[in-house]
């Protein structure tokens, strides 16, 4: 990406969110916009919007605000990698010339999340920049699961850990669990959330990363030890792996502050 591609994106962020800031009380949000659109290729796939809205419902609609959550249509995009489609401007800038009237597209005032058809091999296969997300594996989406019917233990941690999501449950990981991790990871950084507001956390013989540390949790290029609240990551070699697509606790707190002023 060159720097102008990248300044045009920031700054397509930065317009966003002062979008977003005009149109609030600085003090709390008692309502989360979100808004999902799909590319063209995305859009061919059945199941998409439902897995989408119902695990966006399940895990973005906190205490502290009501989700509101709607779909804006499909979008034309120049290449379907769920990454590239944002680094390189295109999203950022198309949400930039919604909101400046240039075309009938609406941004949301606090998340822009785009679907398309990219892979989900090779990484990055998303992005997040603030209130605006992109990521790929539409397909790997319309093949998971009914949230009611996916697989799941309950957290069993080695010791006492205010940041594992207790409330909700262990899942495999499998392409289409971790797509929508992803997914939840890109939203998260749409709101200002880092990758070490995640956790990685034992369950018996299993290591379990949060949506924010995601598979970097099984890396041995990430070297964070660390979460933003002081929580340790333990040793994850050796071990079976799994993931939880809930929010850790030290990323739900993070949460808590946010009054829609997210800057890049």
């Amino acid at each position: 990406m060159n720097r102008r591609t990248f300044l045009g994106a920031v700054g397509s962020a930065a317009s966003l969110g002062a979008f977003a800031y005009t149109r609030r009380d600085r003090s709390t949000v008692d309502t989360l916009a979100v808004r999902v659109w799909r590319s063209e290729r995305a859009a061919r796939y059945d199941g998409v919007r439902d897995r989408v809205r119902e695990y966006l419902e399940r895990f973005l609609d906190l205490p502290y605000w009501s989700l509101e959550l709607s779909f804006g249509g499909t979008v034309a995009v120049a290449h379907e990698d769920g990454a590239r489609v944002t680094t390189r401007g295109e999203w950022p800038l198309t949400l930039a010339g919604g909101l400046a009237g240039a075309s009938d597209l609406e941004p949301a005032a606090d998340v822009n999340l785009l679907v398309t058809d990219g892979g989900m091999v090779d990484a990055p296969t998303g992005y997040g920049l603030p209130h605006v997300a992109s990521v790929g594996g539409a397909r790997h989406l319309a093949a998971l699961e009914p949230i009611d019917e996916l697989p799941a233990t309950v957290p069993d941690a080695e010791d006492e850990n205010p940041d594992v999501p207790i409330d909700h449950p262990i899942v495999p990981l499998t392409t289409p669990t971790r797509t929508m991790q992803v997914l939840l990871h890109e939203v998260g950084h749409a709101l200002g959330l880092d990758h070490d507001h995640g956790v990685v956390f034992r369950s018996g013989e299993t290591v379990v990363a949060t949506p924010m540390l995601s598979t970097y949790a099984f890396s041995s290029s990430y070297d964070g030890d660390r979460s933003a609240c002081k929580t340790a990551y333990p040793e994850t070699t050796g071990r079976d792996r799994a993931i939880t697509l809930s929010f850790s606790g030290c990323a739900r707190r993070r949460l808590e502050t946010y009054a829609g002023d997210v800057r890049p």
